[in-house]
């Protein structure tokens, strides 16, 4: 992104927070003004009564006044002298408690929120506003507005979703009240619920007396409340929660304090709720549905990446062009994964102070004359070149990548046994027979001999002896379907991209699919020819095709006579079709090979890198995923 459209980004941005802030004091200034003369007129009436209880107060003699009598509100004192509804704060601490997050630990100005998720969060929040306080006028000249009370920002895991969300409240001046996916269950059923009702009230309370914009926030909410496949039903918590954000979302001014009294209803302003997630298919589909919940998807785009770390990396001297090219470098990660190369690339620095003084870090940060700000250059301002950054970078992707090739503990759980599945012989049995003894009768006769005959023709072609048992008691039939090209099964696409499996010809891999879809998981030693072009958003997109260009680089590259696997996704694309009777034609004589259900069929039972995935305890049918847990 160039300078130019930073600077326009950032003016526009600029002028829709300061559009938003003036709307919002306009508003609170009409409500002060409305509520003035009411407040004068109680005050008079206060100050009244006030010299009257302060005269008999003074003519008593047991009258504690000054603090104890501030004290005694709560001591369980029975005199009539103290037998009133008002509760001194010194005494409950209740007007102290603050739960609001007004992120005072960062200077906000320092981030950038992109402006498409910023705008999205104005707009939403703008009109739950309107309708609470502004909506006789906007009746009278454009009909009622109507927005949803929910806000659902989902997308996948590290791309700022949560922390962008308080960042833009806190540029917009919204305090928000933030919730935890751990506070949506309890010991207790039905505290969440009551939390949530506590915390919705509590917001429209400072509204309504302040004149303080605030919403809700609920981060990581399928965490809390979702389903997953194969774990235990929902709790009663998680239904009450569910239940409590529709009835919420369905009568946003009229709000139980408490359920167990009966018409304990308080009337409040509408507090928008912003709930994050990953995925809100996991959610109850009634709360989730359009009327009570505005749904978006967020993605950043690599220009926004851009721009949300480029003031980060700038602290240590990289510039806007090397924070491109890094992450350019690493077209695949998140936005969190740049965050944490920043921190990988300080250690060094952080070491550096250690031993500075000499281990006693501690102490040398609590001592009351020491420099902070110097402190604070040595480490979180160093300047770091950008070759530092790239190995920081390629450390962090390692780390990520043996993770998921490592698997420990598959390891751990290969020797574990369900005691259920042991079976103690009632009896000892002979061992079974040869298969030379069980030549007996017509039947098995024919089928060893057809088992023979496939076992020479597989070790012919070097397929390997463990295809012979698939082929054993099978008719032959055409499963190509007199189609030009050849279909073949997972293991045999197996043998021959990695065990050589056709030795002695030539073999090559081609992805056809969009680049992206290749970008993000393929086979290891797979060229990508896209056969496609994939246009459109994230979640609504078209692949047109594109098969004549993609021929032509096929020819360029790949000699005839070579046999090819092309991998596809097999999920009846027009493109797909249109390329294998192109590069059919071309390359005739059965040299073109396609794997029977497509690659997410064979990334079930093989790595993208070439290795077989073992079936072990929490495995089920057709090697899928059968134990869950909170990180999976």
């Amino acid at each position: 992104s160039s300078s130019s459209s930073s600077s326009s980004s950032s003016s526009s941005t600029s002028s829709a927070t300061m559009r938003f802030k003036t709307f919002l004091s306009s508003s609170s200034s009409s409500r002060r003004t409305r509520n003035g003369s009411r407040a004068s007129t109680h005050s008079r009436r206060r100050r009244r009564i006030s010299s009257s209880n302060n005269d008999e107060r003074s003519s008593r003699e047991d009258a504690l006044g000054g603090q104890d009598f501030i004290y005694s509100q709560k001591s369980g004192v029975t005199e009539e002298l103290f037998m009133n509804s008002v509760d001194a704060d010194i005494a409950t601490g209740e007007m102290r408690v603050n739960e609001f997050k007004e992120m005072k630990s960062i200077n906000a100005d320092d981030f950038i929120v992109p402006e498409r998720l910023l705008e999205k969060i104005c707009t939403f929040l703008t009109k739950n506003y309107l309708i609470q306080y502004q909506a006789n006028t906007f009746m009278k000249e454009s009909g009622p507005i109507v927005s949803p009370l929910l806000l659902g920002i989902w997308g996948g895991k590290g791309c700022g979703k949560t922390f962008n969300v308080e960042l833009a409240c806190a540029k917009l001046g919204v305090l928000p009240i933030v919730t935890s996916a751990g506070e949506l269950e309890d010991a207790t059923a039905g505290e969440p619920g009551k939390l949530l009702r506590r915390r919705y009230l509590a917001a429209g309370k400072l509204t309504k007396e302040t004149g303080v914009a605030t919403c809700l926030i609920i981060n990581d909410i399928d965490a809390g409340v979702g389903r997953f496949k194969h774990t235990v039903s929902s709790t009663v918590n998680n239904q009450i929660v569910q239940g409590t954000l529709m009835n919420i979302a369905d009568n946003p001014t009229n709000v139980y304090e408490n359920t167990s009294i009966i018409g304990n209803r308080a009337n409040v302003p509408r507090v928008p709720i912003i709930v994050t997630g990953n995925d809100f298919s996991r959610l109850y589909a009634p709360l989730a549905r359009d009327g009570r919940m505005e749904k978006f998807f967020w993605e950043p785009t690599r220009e926004e990446i851009v721009g949300i770390t480029t003031p980060i990396f700038a602290q240590h001297g990289l510039n806007e062009q090397d924070t491109e090219r890094l992450i350019s470098n690493f077209p695949n990660q998140p936005l969190d994964f740049f965050t944490a190369v920043r921190n990988r690339a300080i250690d060094a620095f952080v070491l550096e102070f250690c031993i500075e003084n000499e281990l006693a870090f501690t102490s040398a940060l609590l001592e009351k004359d020491a420099n902070k700000s110097s402190s604070q250059s040595k480490v979180s301002e160093r300047p770091v070149s950008y070759e530092m950054f790239l190995k920081a970078a390629k450390y962090v992707q390692n780390e990520q990548q043996n993770v998921n090739n490592l698997q420990l503990s598959r390891e751990y759980l290969a020797n574990w046994v369900n005691e259920d599945d042991i079976k103690v012989p009632s009896k000892l049995t002979s061992p079974e027979p040869s298969p030379n003894e069980v030549v007996d009768d017509e039947e098995t006769q024919a089928l060893f001999e057809a088992a023979k005959r496939k076992m020479l023709e597989t070790k012919s072609s070097t397929r390997g002896i463990k295809q012979v048992v698939k082929y054993i008691d099978m008719e032959d039939t055409d499963e190509n379907n007199g189609l030009p090209w050849e279909t073949i099964n997972i293991n045999m696409a197996f043998q021959i991209m990695y065990e050589k499996g056709m030795e002695g010809e030539k073999v090559v891999t081609i992805d056809a699919r969009p680049v992206k879809d290749f970008n993000r998981e393929t086979c290891k030693g797979a060229f990508s020819f896209p056969a496609a072009i994939r246009k459109g958003s994230l979640s609504d997109f078209v692949d047109e095709p594109n098969v004549e260009e993609c021929m032509e680089k096929v020819k360029c590259k790949v000699p005839m006579g070579t046999h090819i696997i092309v991998l596809l996704d097999d999920n009846g694309n027009e493109y797909e079709k249109l390329f294998l009777e192109a590069l059919s034609k071309e390359y005739s004589g059965g040299l073109v090979k396609i794997i029977e259900g497509g690659l997410p069929k064979y990334f079930k039972h093989f790595t993208p890198k070439g290795t077989r995935r073992p079936r072990y305890v929490g495995y089920g049918h057709d090697n899928e995923e059968t134990m869950w847990t909170g990180s999976n």
